[in-house]
């Protein structure tokens, strides 16, 4: 569809951004209007901000041509991206068992604390975590 445009409108579509591309920003040239290819080639993007408003701006022909990503409103969730294919027997081959889980450092740590406050006080809570934590982590 072909819509012509009087010098007044392409004047205005074209100054609405200063002459340049709304989407990255490159130079265009007023007179390269609707030119098939070239440096400063130009032509009209109708871009929706809102479902009932439409906007004429200029845009280079890189941009205009490629589709415009479309936006999901902040409230819609994400799409979930889901891989349906089957794991290979080499992947199965491949996968490690997963590790046998060991309780977190401040765990253990509190734990040696509490014991060693029990028998020395404010230091040996203070010995008591830094050794359970030397504990797990090399023993």
């Amino acid at each position: 569809m072909t819509m012509a445009f009087d010098s007044d409108t392409l004047n205005s579509i074209y100054t609405s951004t200063q002459g340049f591309c709304h989407r990255c920003r490159r130079k265009l040239a007023f007179s390269r209007f609707g030119c098939g290819d070239g440096r400063g080639a130009w032509d009209i993007d109708a871009v929706r901000p809102h479902p009932k408003v439409l906007a004429l701006l200029p845009g280079c022909l890189r941009c205009v041509q490629k589709p415009t990503p479309r936006r999901l409103p902040k409230s819609a969730p994400a799409p979930a991206v889901t891989d349906d294919r089957p794991a290979s027997k080499a992947q199965e081959a491949q996968a490690e068992p997963p590790a046998p889980a060991e309780p977190p450092i401040s765990d253990t740590a509190l734990v040696g604390g509490a014991a060693g406050a029990v028998l020395g006080g404010l230091w040996g809570a203070v010995l008591g975590g830094l050794i359970a934590i030397g504990l797990q982590l090399w023993g």
